[in-house]
């Protein structure tokens, strides 16, 4: 569920997906990396599905992309 009326907004995976856009419009990262970036900028307690599914929906709404060595970055809108 994208947002959910019971939980924290930090806690949601659009919350997480405009925190992970926010950080790889500045830089790309690996997956690990960039959790750890987020969990320790936006969200000192999420949860690796959370943002597993954050960066699901983002891939699916082609707002980034993954290239084959493992490293995230976000795709330009121009």
């Amino acid at each position: 569920m994208i947002i959910d009326k019971d939980s924290r907004p930090k806690d949601t995976v659009y919350y997480i997906s405009g925190c992970i856009l926010a950080t790889l419009r500045s830089k790309s990262a690996e997956v690990d990396s960039l959790f750890e970036l987020i969990r320790n900028k936006y969200n000192d307690s999420l949860e690796y599905s959370i943002f597993l599914l954050a960066l699901d929906f983002l891939f699916l709404i082609n707002k980034i992309e993954i290239s084959e060595k493992g490293v995230l970055k976000c795709i330009s809108n121009g």
